[in-house]
């Protein structure tokens, strides 16, 4: 399947998810596997997407974060043609704003941007379990930022309805497929 017939798919999918029990189970026992992951306690600055609806829920695990001392930082696409993106420093004191894609973002100019990150928090809308492959939301920032910063470590929160054995997407090339794939227990 092409994937842009698969990225229509997967949000309404997810959107008709998002409305169950079984998503908010799936979320909170997400939360409680990075949680206890190695690789969480393993590092101090975290870069996370603040999560659309449909999506697995980050704001607990922004919450948890601060409340483990670490550094978390938003992304936020740029406004230019190469569709590039920075992490921004956030806490609980900074005002974010709606993107174009309606993703809150940092709305402080002044932020600081750290894009040295020891671990990211990517997201997507669907994640092939044996090559953790990953489809995106088609703007490619997550590729283009991950092949140019190399050093951060990748996870992807995966609920059972983004989950599939293995890729029913084409890959390109520029795909870039995530190291650590957390889903929930009852897949």
């Amino acid at each position: 399947m092409n994937k842009k017939d698969l990225r229509q798919k997967q949000i309404s999918r997810l959107q008709d998810f998002a409305a169950t029990e079984q998503k908010e189970q799936e979320d909170r026992q997400l939360l409680a596997k990075i949680m206890a992951w190695d690789g969480l306690k393993n590092s101090q600055t975290i870069g996370v997407t603040s999560s659309l609806a449909y999506e697995v829920d980050t704001s607990r695990l922004i919450a948890l974060l601060w409340d483990q001392g670490k550094d978390v930082y938003l992304a936020k696409a740029n406004n230019n043609s190469e569709h590039s993106q920075d992490f921004l420093y956030y806490s609980y004191m900074i005002k974010l704003t709606a993107s174009k894609f309606g993703v809150m973002e940092v709305n402080d100019p002044s932020a600081k941007v750290n894009n040295d990150l020891d671990l990211i928090i990517v997201p997507g809308l669907a994640f092939a379990e044996d090559t953790h492959q990953r489809l995106g939301f088609g703007g490619g920032y997550y590729d283009r930022f991950l092949a140019k910063h190399k050093r951060a470590k990748t996870v992807a929160l995966a609920n059972s309805q983004m989950i599939f054995n293995t890729t029913e997407w084409d890959v390109e090339q520029t795909d870039i497929p995530i190291q650590t794939l957390i889903t929930p227990s009852i897949v």
